[in-house]
């Protein structure tokens, strides 16, 4: 199953309409119309993590069944949504500073 197919059958199961999704998600229509049609493939990160929140579901679960994503890769996807999100309740001083931090730690890795 493709991830269109994915997608269309997540919304029967919910009894939503993909223009709904986009208008919840922030993602453009055409995404899903580019999708469909075949002309794009795969989703980006941030399409694809806006998705996985909407319905609930693990981002590899979206993927095309080709697309085999390592679990190390989920995991370390995972580790850099719960990053994100617990950035959210940081007050900025404290935010810049971990940004540095972890620009220095990429720096040097």
């Amino acid at each position: 199953m493709n991830t269109y197919e994915k997608l269309t059958a997540l919304c029967e199961e919910r009894g939503v309409r993909l223009s709904a999704v986009a208008a919840a998600t922030g993602i453009r229509s055409s995404v899903f119309t580019e999708l469909k049609s075949g002309r794009t493939r795969r989703l980006s990160t941030g399409t694809l993590t806006k998705l996985s929140d909407y319905f609930e579901v693990p981002v590899a679960f979206l993927l095309d069944d080709a697309d085999n994503v390592p679990d190390e890769q989920e995991e370390l996807f995972r580790m850099r949504k719960v990053l994100f999100d617990a950035s959210a309740k940081v007050k900025k001083d404290d935010l810049d500073k971990i940004i540095k931090l972890v620009e220095a730690i990429a720096k040097d890795g």
